[in-house]
């Protein structure tokens, strides 16, 4: 019950980071905001365990730490960018179909690596998302866009759904033995780490370090990544340690309806019969996946 809880409530402060993280990437670009938000979410987890007398470095074994921080890598430094890049192409709201591919990448993760239940009905569930993604990416493209923008965003949206899933199910079995907030600093600081590599080797390293600057832009980014990169992201773990990762997987696709609603409010992103259509198969794509189980 309590991993439950902590998997539905990692949902809800996603999707409100979601539309948060729109407006700010009007301003940073994906691989900058990626890290201003991993930064603080450094910051914020580190601070919390100093307060609470977490140690840094717990005596586990060198395959812990290894696991996290492939971990990290993957669902922090490569699928925070392709999901950023996704946002800026896409919208909220397309962002939401798409995000209902992380439902079917977890349960196809876990059959592989875990062992766990793959059944006929999950692997339909799993090309009905996919199918919405299609119909609600194409469907509502702004005059201004073209095939190439939309095409890329999906695509990026996909692997970032591949790589988030990918990366916390490979850390599932290490999470069963290890303190939630250690887990989750490792997690990230290896995210950090990595993503500093990338910085300082890319052509438009000079950019981004500008772009990391205090500015209005913080207004939105901050509040964001306290919101998805600290809260949201401590539930996320702590929900996959405290109940299977399938379960954990499907609670965490309530995000779906949130950022689709969040949307709408907050970013003003219309309803339409197309994206309503979209939310409804990828959802009834990830219900099905439920009773798999």
């Amino acid at each position: 019950m309590m991993g439950a809880a902590f998997a539905l409530a990692s949902a809800f402060f996603w999707g409100l980071a979601v539309v948060l993280f729109k407006k700010s990437g009007e301003v940073f670009s994906p691989i900058t905001l990626n890290i201003y938000k991993s930064l603080v979410a450094l910051v914020g987890v580190g601070g919390t365990m100093v307060v609470l007398g977490i140690p840094f470095v717990p005596d586990l074994p060198l395959n812990h730490w290894l696991m996290l921080s492939l971990s990290g890598f993957l669902g922090i430094t490569l699928a925070d960018i392709f999901f950023f890049t996704a946002l800026n192409k896409l919208g909220a709201a397309r962002v939401a179909v798409v995000e209902c591919l992380y439902l079917p990448m977890v349960l196809v993760f876990s059959f592989l690596l875990l062992g766990e239940r793959l059944t006929p009905l999950a692997v339909f569930g799993g090309i009905l998302v996919l199918g919405a993604v299609l119909v609600g990416a194409f469907a509502e493209r702004g005059a201004d866009e073209n095939d190439t923008d939309t095409v890329g965003g999906v695509i990026a949206g996909i692997l970032s759904m591949v790589l988030l899933a990918l990366g916390i199910v490979i850390a599932k079995q290490v999470l069963d033995d290890s303190d939630v907030f250690w887990a989750t600093f490792v997690r990230v600081a290896a995210g950090v780490v990595t993503l500093a590599g990338i910085v300082a080797l890319h052509p438009r390293r000079d950019q981004y370090i500008k772009e990391l600057a205090l500015s209005k832009a913080w207004l939105t980014a901050l509040p964001a990544s306290v919101c998805g990169n600290y809260v949201a992201l401590l539930f996320w773990v702590a929900g996959m340690k405290y109940t299977t990762a399938s379960r954990a997987g499907i609670l965490n696709q309530m995000s779906t309806i949130f950022i689709f609603i969040m949307a709408a409010f907050i970013l003003k992103e219309r309803i339409t019969k197309s994206k309503l259509a979209a939310i409804t198969l990828a959802l009834t794509g990830a219900v099905m996946t439920i009773f798999s189980n």
